[in-house]
This record gives structure tokens, sequence and C-alpha cells, in this order.
């Protein structure tokens, strides 16, 4: 397989069974997005379309996904942003970065938080690492 470049937004009331290249599927009823991964490796892509997850916009040059998409557990490990169709190569994230960006998803998804209640989050994460 080889890389693809763009990505055409194709809507869909169910994903189907075998994803083709160049193609991102989109199910308003699943409120998922999947396309095969853009660097031709072959593993299928899922961006839940959810508000602590992923964003889809659309418009007329092409679908726009946001966050970018990280494939860190797959193989690859490719790192890309979906904007207008287009497929804009991000660098490689660090396993230290890696760990940052899924800690701050995991805050995000709990919601606000009063700041006594950060405050006291950030002195256990703090505690915790100088009893490392």
């Amino acid at each position: 397989m080889t890389r693809v470049t763009h990505l055409a937004a194709v809507f869909v009331e169910n994903i189907p069974e075998l994803l083709e290249d160049g193609i991102l599927y989109v199910s308003r009823e699943c409120r998922v997005a999947m396309h095969n991964c853009a660097c031709g490796c072959g593993e299928e892509v899922s961006t839940p379309l959810v508000r602590t997850e992923y964003e889809l916009i659309l418009d007329d040059g092409g679908p726009s996904i946001w966050p970018s998409i990280g494939n860190h557990d797959y193989n690859c490990g490719s790192h890309y942003i979906i904007r207008s169709g287009k497929i804009i190569w991000a660098g490689k994230m660090s396993r230290k970065q890696i760990k940052a960006g899924r800690a701050y998803d995991r805050l995000h998804k709990r919601g606000r938080q009063t700041l006594p209640q950060a405050a006291m989050a950030w002195v256990r994460r703090l505690w915790a690492a100088l009893l490392r």
C-alpha cells in the first residue's frame, strides 16, 4: 500500500467491513469517522465524533478532523492532521509527549474541575512523582 495524501468524506449509515484508501467514512448515526491509516500500513483508524474526542468540520476543500490523528499504538506510529481533505504529516511524538497528551485527554473527559479539586489533583500527582 502507498501513502495517502488526501481523504474524501463519504457519508454512510454503517461503516463498511472493508475500508478503501483515501476515503473517510462518516456515520452520523454511529457518531464515528473511520479511514485506513494514511501511511498505507492498512490499519483502520477510528475517530469517535463526540465532544471529548474528535471534531469533524466540512468545508469546500473536504473534511477536517481535530485534534491530530496519533497512531502511537500501531507499528507505523504515524501522526497527522486531516485539514480540508489533505493529510498534513506531523512529527513523531516521544513517549513522554504521548503520556502527557493522554493525561490531558483524561482530564478533559472528566470535565471542568473546581480550583480546589484541580489543586488537590496536582498535589497528589506531585506527591506520587516524589515518591517514585
